[in-house]
C-alpha cells in the first residue's frame, strides 16, 4: 500500500531527486556541456531543454531512483515545460513563413515540433513505455505533473514514475511580473552549436530560467520491498479559476484540508508566486487554511522555479512542507511534502513554520 494523509489521499515515495542548473555567475551557454553531462556522441542536436531533462533524470537515478525495477511497460513519465522550446518554435515558424517553407527545416530539430516531444529521447533511453505526459500550464506545470502522474500510479497505469520539468533561457521581464522578456523573436538561426554548449535554438540570450529537475516516484510498498532510501513523500493537487472571476469561497481551503487532513504537526508553507492579485489571494487563502504564514519567492517565466522549490523541500531538513504555485492566468497548484525518519507520518510538532520576511 502507499502512504496516506488521513483522507486516503496518496503520498508517493520519492526515491530519487536530480537537477541541473547554472551556478551563480555562470555565463549563458557555457554552463552545460552535453558531451560531459550526457556523452560524446548522439546528443548534439537535442534541444537544450531536452538535454537538461535527460541529465536531471540520470541524476535522479544515481540518487536512488530505480525505474528499471519494474518492466518497461510499467514505467511512466509525467513531464513539464512552458517556454523551453519557444526559441526553437520561433525559428521553425520563421523558416516556414519567410525562408522557403517546411523544406528549410533542419532534419535534426524538426522532430521536436511540439512540447509533447520534450521527453522523446528520455523515454527511449529509460524505456518508459507505460505512458508519457507533458504538462504545459503556466508556471504550475511541474506540480501538475506530480498530480497527474500520481493519479496514473493510483489507477494502476504504471508501477514507477519519473516526473521532470525543464526550461531553457526564459528571462524575466524588466517589469518583474514573471513574464518573458522581449517579443519572442529568435536571436539566432537555430543551428546547433558545435562547441558542446546547448543548441542555439534561437531563444533569447541572458541569465534566464534554465535547467531541469527530475524525481522518481513509486508506491511505498515497492520502495520498502527493495530497501530503497526514501527522500520523502509527496502529493499534489491543482485548481483553476478563469481569469476575471472571483476565487470561489472555500475552494483553496478545501484543497488544503484534503492535503493536510489529520496531520499532527506544524507545516512550513512556501509560495512561488508571479506577484499577480490572483496569486496573492491564493497564497493568503493557503496561509489561513494551513495556520501558518508562508515565505514567498518569485516565480520565473516558466515552470522551473516551482520544480526547484519542490526538489529543495525533498532534500531539506526533516519536516512537513506545503508548497504553492499560483499565476495570473488563474492556475494554482499545491504540493505536500514530508521528509524525515518516517515520511509517511508527521514528524511531530517540533518543526515550526517559516515566517515571511525572515529569509
Amino acid at each position: 500500500m502507499s502512504g496516506t494523509n488521513g483522507t486516503g489521499g496518496t503520498m508517493w515515495a520519492v526515491t530519487g531527486v536530480g537537477g541541473v542548473a547554472p551556478e551563480a555567475g555562470a555565463g549563458d551557454g557555457d554552463w552545460f556541456d552535453h558531451r560531459v553531462r550526457l556523452g560524446p556522441r548522439g546528443y548534439k542536436y537535442l534541444p537544450a531543454a531536452a538535454q537538461y531533462l535527460l541529465a536531471a533524470a540520470r541524476a535522479a537515478l544515481a540518487d536512488g531512483g530505480r525505474t528499471d525495477a519494474v518492466p518497461a511497460e510499467r514505467r511512466g513519465a509525467a513531464l513539464a515545460l512552458n517556454g523551453g522550446f519557444a526559441g526553437l518554435f520561433d525559428t521553425m515558424d520563421r523558416r516556414i513563413a519567410l525562408e522557403g517553407g517546411a523544406a528549410g527545416l533542419s532534419p535534426a530539430t524538426a522532430p521536436f515540433f511540439a512540447v509533447s516531444l520534450l521527453g522523446s529521447r528520455l523515454t527511449s533511453e529509460l524505456s518508459l513505455k507505460a505512458f508519457a505526459l507533458t504538462l504545459a500550464s503556466p508556471r504550475v506545470a511541474a506540480l501538475e505533473a506530480v498530480e497527474a502522474g500520481g493519479r496514473a500510479l493510483a489507477a494502476g497505469r504504471c508501477d514507477t514514475l519519473l516526473v521532470g520539468a525543464a526550461e531553457h533561457r526564459l528571462p524575466v521581464s524588466p517589469a518583474g511580473d514573471g513574464s518573458p522578456a522581449g517579443d519572442g523573436s529568435p536571436a539566432g538561426d537555430g543551428s546547433p552549436a558545435g562547441d558542446g554548449s546547448p543548441a542555439d535554438d534561437g531563444s533569447p540570450a541572458g541569465d534566464g530560467e534554465q535547467g531541469a529537475v527530475a524525481l522518481t516516484l513509486e508506491p511505498r510498498s515497492a520502495a520498502e520491498a527493495r530497501g530503497a532510501r526514501v527522500r520523502g513523500t509527496v502529493a499534489a493537487r491543482s485548481l483553476f479559476v478563469p481569469p476575471g472571476r472571483e476565487l470561489p469561497a472555500g475552494l483553496v481551503s478545501g484543497v488544503v484540508r484534503r492535503l493536510l487532513s489529520d496531520l499532527d504537526t506544524t507545516v512550513e508553507v512556501h509560495h512561488v508566486l508571479d506577484g499577480s492579485p490572483f496569486a496573492v489571494t491564493v497564497a493568503a487563502a493557503v496561509d489561513r487554511a494551513a495556520g501558518a504564514t508562508g515565505r514567498v519567492t518569485p516565480a520565473g517565466a516558466g515552470c522551473l522555479a516551482g520544480a526547484q522549490a519542490l526538489a529543495g523541500s525533498l532534500t531539506g531538513p526533516p519536516g512537513t512542507r506545503l508548497l504553492t504555485t499560483a499565476t495570473r492566468e488563474g492556475h494554482a497548484a499545491l504540493a505536500l511534502v514530508r521528509t524525515g525518519p518516517d515520511p509517511y507520518r508527521g514528524p511531530g510538532t517540533s518543526h515550526t513554520s517559516q515566517k515571511r520576511g525572515t529569509h
